[in-house]
């Protein structure tokens, strides 16, 4: 009987200290991470620079929040490893972004990663981000990756619902051509409020290759589960006569107006 209870009290030890294990070897793994974070980087300048989103008539209706970081040779590109931007440096950035927005009833898109969207901050990043832009509507974008977001979609809902709630739009940016493109969205599309379609994912330049989805599967769709459709990517009057035909009505490209940066619109 004691040797039987030596053992269980043994063999709960174990237990113990391999739990305490991981608990340590997970909080190292990310004390590491945040300190090889490449954002934490003290010469990394970043800004929010805005492109406007606007109607048939060509009049505002949008705004979106674009992320660049400064180059050695002064231009601005999109940041590399943007999933690690803790939300706490988004707002520090977004707060002078905001001081040059106008305040019109229209909508302002901020484009979130996967991970920022599941962290304990992404709650109240949108009731301040609501609070702070009002009365603009905000909608945060997301570029879904499956192969991460498939592993928690039950809690990954329940966090777009909550912003929903909050008044938050939810959209998804960038769909494409391929079926697989649908496959990733479909179990969202009763959150969804807008589609964005960039024209990079179907102009041809040989019109005998073949796209699983074209523009019109994805106006349709858009129609049908009543969601707001954007094309993105309209460089010129061929775009925007293509716009047209399908009647998509919300628009974004280089044909309206080039990024611009803080202070400028």
């Amino acid at each position: 009987m004691i040797a039987h209870l030596a053992f269980v009290l043994t063999l709960i030890m174990i237990v113990f200290l391999a739990i305490c294990l991981v608990v340590i070897g997970v909080s190292y793994a990310k004390t590491r991470k945040r300190s090889n974070n490449y954002f934490d980087k003290q010469d990394l300048e970043l800004r929010y620079f805005i492109q406007k989103q606007v109607d048939y008539n060509q009049q505002v209706i949008g705004y979106e929040c674009l992320l660049r970081q400064h180059n050695q040779d002064d231009t601005w590109s999109l940041p590399k490893a943007m999933d690690e931007m803790p939300l706490q440096r988004v707002i520090f950035l977004l707060e002078e972004t905001f001081k040059s927005l106008p305040e019109e009833k229209i909508t302002l898109s901020i484009n979130l990663s996967y991970e920022q969207i599941m962290s304990p901050e992404f709650n109240y990043f949108v009731r301040w981000a609501i609070s702070k832009i009002e009365p603009m509507q905000l909608a945060v974008e997301l570029h879904i990756d499956r192969k991460r977001a498939r592993v928690r979609e039950y809690q990954f809902k329940r966090k777009i619902e909550t912003a929903k709630a909050y008044g938050m739009q939810f959209a998804i940016d960038n769909v494409g051509s391929k079926l697989s493109n649908l496959k990733n969205i479909e179990p969202l599309l009763a959150e969804v409020d807008i589609l964005k379609c960039s024209m990079r994912s179907f102009r041809k330049d040989d019109p005998a290759v073949w796209l699983d989805l074209n523009l019109q599967f994805w106006n349709k769709l858009a129609k049908d589960h009543d969601i707001q459709l954007v094309l993105m990517g309209v460089e010129d009057e061929q775009d925007e006569a293509l716009a047209e035909q399908l009647k998509i009505n919300w628009r974004q490209g280089y044909l309206f107006g080039k990024p611009m940066g803080t202070g400028k619109l």
